[in-house]
């Protein structure tokens, strides 16, 4: 599989969905009025996607949250809900715990680096006290932390073992994206010390429920290659679907039929563009892992293997690689 499985068709996986627009994104900053229900509803119709993650700016100060909340989960898809923690408790009441419902908190670290990060004394006490909320609702709870060049994998280990003690269903890494452009040199060095981020996060917790893929996790180690299939992973907001993807957002496009088959996929990924030299993102190469890029013997396998051998807020016997 290249993704060209379903007879050559490009599809969707997972939906990031930014109902509000996020301020940050390039051509966001004067963004149209919040996306309704409804629009978010006929995106994720229109593309199919099993998975939604509702994102952006911080999705709880989106009005009709609730409603989005319950109407994406009654098209029996999984619902994945990326907030900064800040306004858990106002909404616990929006649903009840759902088997297909996750809320997914960034914390990039311990208080003292994750609070320096955001610039803001406090964030990290008050997104705690939503996890504790969360988990005593009865909710599932991941933890999504950015790795920078930065990033001390001690600090991520101690943070770990305090969500694990306080019954943290699973984890995220996600690697940092330079913005700006780098040179060869640069370039080559960043991958040097995110791959060795990787190795020594890997060793570190790797023994926690991380919901990545083995074969994802390989590519951030730097010990296999994956093409970008970020087609994959598509993000809509009020502008449109973000083309060729929220990463790059060179522009937007008005349909995901137009987003698949009017985007020059070629022209884009490590090696074909250099906007894209720095970019690590799951949704282009946790989804050619899953889609089976760039296959070695014994991949199936291994993917299996992490499917049926985590559980959802368990230490993995054994820690070590994922």
């Amino acid at each position: 599989m290249t993704g060209t499985i379903r007879a050559g068709r490009k599809f969707a996986v997972v939906l990031s969905l930014d109902p509000l627009g996020d301020p940050s994104l390039p051509h966001d900053s004067l963004a149209p009025s919040p996306l309704s229900v409804e629009n978010c509803l006929a995106a994720i119709e229109e593309c199919r996607a099993p998975i939604v993650s509702v994102t952006g700016g911080e999705p709880l100060q989106y009005p009709q949250i609730a409603e989005l909340s319950r109407s994406i989960l009654a098209s029996g898809r999984h619902l994945f809900l990326h907030t900064n923690g800040l306004l858990i408790r106002r909404w616990l009441h929006m649903i009840p715990p759902e088997t297909r419902f996750f809320w997914n908190i960034q914390l990039d670290g311990t208080e003292a680096f994750h609070d320096a990060r955001y610039q803001q004394p406090g964030l990290f006490a008050e997104a705690l006290d939503g996890v504790k909320a969360a988990k005593n609702a009865g909710f599932f709870v991941i933890a999504s932390t950015t790795v920078c060049p930065d990033t001390d994998p001690a600090d991520v280990e101690a943070l770990y073992d305090r969500l694990h003690s306080l019954h943290v269903d699973g984890y995220l890494l996600a690697p940092a994206y330079l913005s700006k452009a780098v040179c060869c040199n640069s370039s080559k060095k960043f991958h040097s010390d995110m791959k060795q981020k990787f190795r020594d996060l890997t060793a570190r917790v790797g023994g926690y429920n991380l919901m990545m893929s083995p074969l994802y996790m390989e590519f951030l180690r730097g010990e296999r290659e994956l093409d970008c299939c970020v087609w994959a992973s598509p993000t809509f907001g009020p502008r449109g679907w973000a083309s060729p993807c929220s990463t790059l957002n060179h522009g937007y496009v008005r349909s995901y039929r137009d987003l698949i088959e009017k985007t020059v996929w070629e022209n884009y990924g490590r090696g074909m563009n250099p906007k894209c030299e720095t970019c690590m993102s799951a949704d282009g190469y946790e989804s050619a892992a899953l889609l089976g890029s760039n296959p070695k013997a014994g991949d199936l396998w291994k993917l299996l293997s992490w499917q049926f051998s985590g559980g959802l807020g368990e230490r993995r016997n054994g820690g070590g690689r994922a």
